[in-house]
């Protein structure tokens, strides 16, 4: 109220001191009224800021869609689509009435005014979210009023405000059931009065005319609600499907970045931590040769294509032996056996895993065609896992045997599977090794170690082993 009185008081110092200007100077005057029309569009913007603060929202949405919400956008092209029939039922009105009687020549008029008013919805609804709908309804109601009362209840007309009522809950949605129910009931109002206060018949058209009117009232009204509920039930649908899919897509991301079991629990409201341990599961690191070399004089985007073709193939692998992927961080990759879903065969299957990671990258190339051998490190014991972080939350694993896979592939030599003494044990049945013999291991000291070179049920590798025997290249520590 402050700022519209000070915005009149301004407005009309301004006009007292331009009127004195043009006075003196007649070529002003074209100038001034330039400069008052700008001032008065001026004073149009503020009052659409104020009234509609709407229209400031998001500046990446379409300038006539920015201030909806999708429910809102939605509804406001249901409203557009029940105008544009009413504007072709209302012409044909206009054209009958035109017809039938010329004589009664405003009738017709009011007709294809109200068609008018109709098609110009769409452009209205950039005004506000509400004043389309309200300005439908209101030409509606009384254009509908006026012929009812003009002609008689006995062409049907009033049944347009039974559809009316449906179609406000439709356009104006839950979000404003109240707004929706006041007009409903003012079209329930209009048509109790025009029935005890309207005759059935005023004359004013011969009876044909009088029940073709009546026939043809019954057959638009109908498809004026069928045709609005099916367009409204088919967006309710689209949104329906479109809500599904980026709930899919998003499962499928969490899927990439938790175990399914560790998403369903993160899922839950009820559990705010996440940790399990683990009395016996593996782990495997594993680590490009040279990686920091290649980094440097390899173009960004060939690394990154690398580097993505690389990871995509092991994941393959991984999700092949049913293990589980912890993380990449650079050139290292981590995956987990036996976490979260324990199995009595965890070191077997990271084993084979390692043995077909060695495979896969045997013929690699990187983007300048030099050999991409991987350094590979298992270890296995007890270890706790859970998910950490309340921002990029990731799960991962932790315990003395992640630290010494971890060791086991930063001493390792280019080219091989290297594991400690206790993994030696517990796979020597099933799989072929080489005795590296002891290495200075950070923050463990001296460890015996093993080169895991194949299984033994493959008699190539079996009969190469046997053949011969490696000793281990100098130990190094990490």
């Amino acid at each position: 109220m402050h700022t519209a009185i000070s915005d009149a008081h301004e407005k009309s110092k301004y006009v007292a001191s331009t009127t004195a200007i043009h006075q003196a100077n007649p070529m002003a005057k074209v100038a001034g009224r330039y400069r008052l029309a700008a001032y008065a569009l001026t004073v149009v913007a503020k009052f659409r800021a104020v009234c509609v603060p709407d229209l400031a929202l998001d500046s990446r949405a379409p300038a006539r869609t920015r201030h909806l919400t999708t429910t809102a956008e939605r509804r406001r092209r249901v409203l557009n689509v029940t105008a544009m029939i009413s504007a072709a039922i209302i012409a044909f009105f206009g054209v009958q009435g035109l017809l039938i009687n010329r004589e009664i020549w405003w009738l017709p008029v009011l007709n294809f005014g109200c068609a008018l008013v109709f098609l110009m919805i769409p452009f209205l609804c950039r005004f506000g979210e509400l004043v389309a709908p309200l300005v439908f309804f209101a030409v509606a109601y009384t254009v509908v009023t006026v012929l009812c009362v003009y002609l008689g209840t006995g062409t049907g007309l009033q049944l347009y405000f039974v559809v009316a009522a449906a179609i406000t809950v439709v356009v104006l949605g839950v979000d404003h059931l109240v707004l929706a129910a006041v007009l409903a009931s003012i079209g329930a109002a209009a048509v109790i009065l025009l029935e005890f206060l309207v005759p059935n018949d005023t004359g004013r058209q011969p009876p044909w005319a009088f029940q073709t009117s009546f026939i043809l009232t019954v057959v638009t009204a109908w498809i004026l609600l069928v045709a609005t509920l099916w367009y409204a039930l088919r967006e309710i649908r689209r949104a329906r499907l479109a809500m599904e899919a980026e709930f899919d897509r998003s499962e499928r991301l969490l899927a990439n970045i938790l175990p399914a079991t560790i998403a369903d629990r993160l899922k839950d409201p009820t559990r705010n931590i996440i940790a399990d341990k683990y009395d016996d599961a593996s782990i495997l690191f594993a680590d490009i040769a040279g990686y920091t070399k290649r980094a440097s004089d390899t173009a960004p985007g060939d690394l990154v294509r690398f580097l993505d073709r690389l990871y995509t193939d092991l994941d393959a692998l991984v999700d092949r032996h049913g293990l589980e992927k912890v993380k990449t961080s650079g050139d290292s990759y981590m995956v987990v056996s036996g976490v979260p879903h324990p199995r009595e065969d965890h070191l077997e299957a990271l084993a084979c895993l390692a043995l077909d990671m060695a495979d896969a990258v045997a013929d690699l190339r990187d983007p300048r065609g030099r050999e991409v051998p991987l350094r590979i490190g298992l270890a296995a014991g007890p270890v706790v896992a859970g998910v950490v972080g309340a921002r990029k939350f990731f799960y991962d694993v932790w315990g003395d045997a992640v630290n010494v896979a971890s060791r086991m592939e930063t001493t390792d030599v280019e080219g091989r599977i290297q594991v400690p003494q206790n993994v030696y044990e517990r796979l020597k049945d099933k799989f072929l090794f080489e005795e590296r013999g002891p290495v200075e291991v950070k923050g463990k000291g001296v460890m015996h170690t093993w080169y895991l070179v194949g299984r033994r049920d493959d008699e190539a590798v079996r009969n190469a082993v046997e053949l011969q025997p490696v000793s281990g290249p100098t130990p190094r520590s990490a």
